[in-house]
């Protein structure tokens, strides 16, 4: 794992992502050039000076855009990334895609930059796009390595949780070998130490993970692994720095305490607030045209208000009024507040498009602007399910140190809750975005956002 302004993210992938761009880019060249010369007639062959241009930003565009066509793909997730019956489909849809896309680009060169290219280029790029990916994914394993070995120490509750969880969330860069209890006999014989176990099973990461401390003499052998190199975590630093998510089963008062990160200079507040001004100016004038549209559909649809007004819990627990697009018919909470649910039957249907595409969401920008939100930061909650889970869910008012956002960290990785144990899984990424929110991250959340809006997930 790599760190970077506080955020941990994967070394592989970033391997994986930089090989296999220059492998289209590589490819993707060739492609063109073959193409041009066996396609287009022999008498209307270019001199190399003016086609190189051409040929040049073809193969620029065919890299970003292919690339990003893999990522809406799910084809940088390595564990889909590893599985060969779909993974054939997927990169058939986004060469697909991505020549569509880089052809509707290519036409409108010509009217802005003085470049020609020759026949069959476009399918040579396209091809030789397809075939440096096929070089790269047929390769994987050589290109990201095996899953990195992790040795367990502890075999109750929060060791089994653990290995669950790089099991639920590790994309396959992660392999459990063993869960170990250095207290418990082996076979009528004394159980061997921490670090002969994890030399013999090959482990380069060591968590200890242990329910109970008692009896524990196993930290000299966690100091020789140190020593000799591999990885030593405890169970909460671990999920942290590889999962990107802080368990609440296993937070201590004092990791919050103690952590430097929560301490945010006024120069980085400012930041973050021109970061948020500039970012919901851009969002409001992008989406401009398509509000005078929605209005008007939403008051065909149905009767009441074309806004929704709700109260919800932002920064230090004080309250303010959001705004949304109404989605919801106009006594859709008669009954009382209720979490929304999946095929809820008091949305409109206009309100199922809207809240699908996010465009419910977009009067928020106002509380931005305001300063009541920030563009990134935790879902804001309702005061009544607030202080029901603060009873249910140890340190969830640990929210509310940074300001409620438009989208989020457990937004992104998480789907939509409508349960406290929902509630609970969220947390523990809302508090990696806590501890370790920076507006690098902020940036890759927004990116990652954009797909979540244009494949319509995590909506109800």
């Amino acid at each position: 794992m790599l760190r970077v302004f506080h955020h941990y993210f994967s070394s592989r992938k970033l391997t994986l992502f930089i090989i296999e761009g220059a492998a289209i880019a590589l490819a993707c060249l060739l492609g063109e050039v073959a193409c041009a010369r066996v396609l287009a007639p022999a008498d209307t062959h270019l001199p190399w000076a003016q086609t190189m241009p051409g040929l040049l930003l073809l193969g620029a565009t065919f890299v970003p855009t292919f690339q990003f066509s893999l990522y809406l793909m799910d084809l940088y997730d390595l564990r889909v990334a590893a599985e060969d019956r779909g993974r054939g489909s997927r990169l058939l849809k986004a060469a697909g895609v991505t020549t569509a896309v880089v052809g509707l680009l290519m036409l409108a060169v010509p009217a802005v930059l003085p470049v020609r290219l020759p026949p069959g280029a476009l399918l040579g790029g396209a091809v030789g796009a397809l075939v440096g990916t096929l070089l790269v994914r047929s390769s994987l394993r050589a290109v990201v390595g095996v899953p990195s070995r992790v040795l367990i120490v502890g075999d109750g509750l929060k060791a089994h949780a653990v290995a669950n969880a790089i099991e639920q969330g590790g994309e396959d860069s992660f392999q459990v070998v063993a869960l170990v209890d250095p207290r418990v006999p082996v076979a009528g014989r004394e159980a061997e130490p921490v670090d002969v176990t994890a030399a013999r099973l090959g482990a380069e990461y060591v968590v200890q993970a242990a329910d109970d401390m008692r009896g524990a003499n196993w930290m000299e052998a966690l100091l020789r692994c140190r020593l000799a190199g591999r990885r030593v975590y405890e169970a909460a630093g671990f999920c942290e720095r590889v999962l990107r998510r802080i368990p609440v089963a296993h937070l201590r008062t004092s990791d919050f305490v103690f952590a430097d990160e929560l301490t945010v200079s006024r120069g980085r507040r400012w930041a973050k607030r021109v970061f948020d001004i500039l970012v919901a100016s851009a969002l409001l004038l992008c989406a401009a045209p398509f509000v005078l549209l929605v209005a008007v559909a939403i008051k065909l649809d149905s009767k009441g208000p074309l806004f929704y007004r709700q109260e919800r819990v932002g920064l230090n627990g004080t309250t303010y009024w959001l705004w949304k697009f109404r989605s919801m018919r106009t006594d859709a909470e008669k009954d009382g507040a209720v979490w929304a649910r999946a095929n809820d039957d008091r949305v409109t249907r206009v309100g199922r498009f809207i809240r699908k595409t996010r465009i419910d969401e977009i009067p928020q920008v106002f509380n931005v602007l305001m300063g009541d939100m920030s563009f990134v930061g935790p879902r804001p909650e309702r005061p009544i399910f607030v202080e029901q889970l603060k009873k249910e869910i140890p340190f969830y008012g640990l929210r509310e140190a940074v300001k409620p956002g438009l989208t989020g960290w457990a937004q992104i990785r998480y789907p939509y809750g409508a349960s406290v144990e929902d509630a609970r899984n969220k947390l523990e990424f809302d508090l990696y975005y806590v501890k370790n929110g920076s507006l690098f991250l902020d940036m890759g959340i927004i990116f990652h956002t954009v797909r979540h809006v244009l494949l319509a997930r995590g909506a109800r």
